[in-house]
């Protein structure tokens, strides 16, 4: 059987989308948001069937490109983006097996080409967030390091590195290879051009994307010396620059006057941003690059999700190793930083049960009750009894209610015997048993416009797999900032004590909040957490009891259904008997 070769197998490669996200703000790539100079568009504009039909030339844009970085023009060679430079110089100069030195978390696409080649690829770890590791990185080149990366400003930590620590590196390093990325340098402080006029074994490597606004045509280059560049034009793909992305770099390189102008943009940009997230973030690193990368601990869902509805899309860097909590923010210009700030300020908060107020459980937990009951004892229970007994209190979760049932009726069954049995019927094999039959009790166009005025979370008693899996299944999932369900609490700490509410205001920190909950164990969470507590008549129980238990026990007003929602916070007064 045929197959890719073995180094392809195992790694994981550079996922991209097929279609552009529709967001007001799209600062999840570090694009430059300002986009192009307009002398760019008008050079595209201009280009005719003549550029088109034959293969490009880049004399002009090999010149141009030298004398903005002051260097002879034979120490350059252009690139399909910078991704495509550092390809060249791992294809030219790097052998299966030698060593490749990086640190660790930066930009992933030098480790997936050290992976396609075979080659060691050791990552050193920051010892501090985030200073460049250079004792670590030090100690770590012997004999068969062939390359050493060092991307200056790192994406995503946005730290430089010192030219003390460079001329280290150098100095330890003297017979290897260095590829310096400087993809940020135009926002940076410090470039290294003038080492690579001294020092045979350096590469560094820019990009045309994140500072002159053209990543939709990708232009990058390469700098070193001369025989360096040689060597690599033998390794490369022959016209693989397009002659849109020439045009365009020309074009681009004529109005640093408009690089300038987004350069300072950004600065400001940054200034603005890091003091406006103070009292919100843990921490805001520095930067030299055009982001920022921010730790919001245990808010960083919740900040992630209130900007996509704001239409804010940023990187949520949570599962990447070292940037647990964090989000990196691509800086656009400064009116749109002040529109971040805005979309962050605190709003009213409704958090939301699930069970009898989000979705109808009548088929679903209540008929995994009624069958687990029936499994265990061999008879049938009514709805009526099921209610009665959850109106009592303090069995809100429904494995402790039919432990309570069974007991009731004399049948004495070992706790996790019922859970099993219950979790197969309402769960099944991955969501495929009575959690299907659930109905929304609210249309999922109010939840989305309720988005767009209100902060949005859950509490609720299910596991947090069952939970998500309502979100999921209709597409929610980017409403509900915080979702607080069993496992997040410790014992003793389900309703009806007020722990899964706090642990949401905790994060939100919202002007106003308000409970959705069907029990009276739910009111009294409520009310204990200082938060207005809102009733909600179930489907399985819209009696007038029920209202009383729930006034009595602290709803300040009660609804007949969950979409009457919408009325009470318009101030309209039909939409349930209340307790005002």
């Amino acid at each position: 059987m045929t197959s890719p070769r073995k180094s392809i197998l195992n790694i994981e490669g550079y996922d991209i989308p097929l279609f552009l996200d529709e967001y007001k703000l799209k600062l999840d790539l570090n694009e430059n948001t300002m986009g192009p100079s307009p002398k760019v568009i008008n050079a595209l504009q201009n280009i005719t069937a003549e550029d088109i039909k034959y293969y490009p030339a880049y004399g002009d844009v090999v010149n141009k490109l030298a004398s903005f970085n002051n260097i002879d023009p034979d120490m350059i060679l252009q690139a399909n983006g910078a991704d495509e430079a550092i390809n060249y110089i791992f294809d030219t100069f790097v052998e299966q097996d030698d060593k490749v030195l990086a640190v660790t978390p930066s930009f992933v696409m030098p480790k997936i080409y050290a992976n396609i080649l075979g080659c060691t690829y050791q990552e050193i770890n920051y010892t501090e967030k985030f200073e460049f590791p250079i004792e670590e990185i030090l100690k770590n080149i012997d004999e068969k390091t062939k390359l050493i990366i060092v991307t200056s400003p790192n994406n995503p930590t946005g730290e430089a590195i010192s030219s003390e620590n460079m001329l280290k590196v150098l100095e330890v390093a003297k017979e290897k290879y260095i590829l310096i990325d400087e993809t940020y340098v135009s926002y940076g402080e410090k470039s290294f051009i003038d080492l690579v006029k001294k020092h045979p074994n350096i590469f560094i490597t820019r990009s045309m994307s994140k500072d002159f606004g053209l990543a939709g045509l990708r232009f990058g280059y390469i700098i070193s010396n001369k025989e360096n560049i040689i060597h690599i034009k033998k390794a490369i793909k022959p016209y693989s620059v397009n002659i849109a992305a020439v045009k365009a770099a020309l074009a681009a390189l004529d109005d640093i006057e408009y690089l300038n102008y987004v350069v300072s943009q950004v600065r400001e940009s940054k200034q603005l941003l890091t003091e406006g997230l103070k009292e919100l973030a843990v921490k805001v690193y520095p930067s030299n690059a055009n982001f920022l990368l921010v730790d919001f601990g245990e808010k960083a869902d919740f900040v992630y999700k209130k900007l996509l509805n704001a239409g804010i899309k940023v990187k949520n860097c949570g599962k990447t190793k070292h940037l647990e909590n964090c989000l990196r923010i691509t800086l656009p210009a400064v009116e749109d930083t002040k529109y971040i700030l805005e979309s962050l300020k605190p709003r009213d908060l409704i958090i939301f049960d699930v069970d009898g107020v989000l979705v109808d459980i009548r088929n679903s937990y209540r008929m995994a009750i009624k069958e687990t009951y029936r499994h265990f004892s061999g008879k049938d229970i009514s709805p009526k009894e099921i209610q009665q007994a959850k109106n009592i209190g303090g069995l809100n979760n429904d494995w402790d209610l039919t432990e309570y049932l069974l007991k009731n009726s004399g049948i004495m069954i070992p706790k996790n015997q019922i859970i099993d049995k219950f979790q197969e019927l309402y769960f099944g094999n991955n969501g495929d048993g009575f959690i299907l039959n659930e109905k929304l009790l609210i249309s999922p166009e109010i939840i989305k416009n309720l988005a767009k005025d209100y902060d949005l979370a859950i509490f609720t008693g299910r596991p947090k797999q069952e939970a998500e899996f309502v979100l999921k299944r209709w597409k929610l999932e980017d409403y509900f900032y915080s979702v607080i369900a069993m496992e997040d609490l410790s014992e003793g700490q389900h309703k009806p004590e007020p722990d899964g509410l706090l642990k949401i205001l905790n994060i939100a920190s919202p002007k106003n909040a308000y409970y959705l909950g069907d029990t009276h164990d739910d009111m009294i969470s409520a009310k204990k957490a200082g938060v207005k507590a809102i009733g909600v008549l179930p489907p399985q129980d819209k009696s007038p009891e029920l209202k009383e238990k729930l006034i009595e026990y602290g709803a300040e007003e009660v609804l007949l259904n969950t979409e009457d929602l919408i009325k009470l916070l318009n101030g309209e007064n039909n939409y349930a008997n209340s307790n005002s």
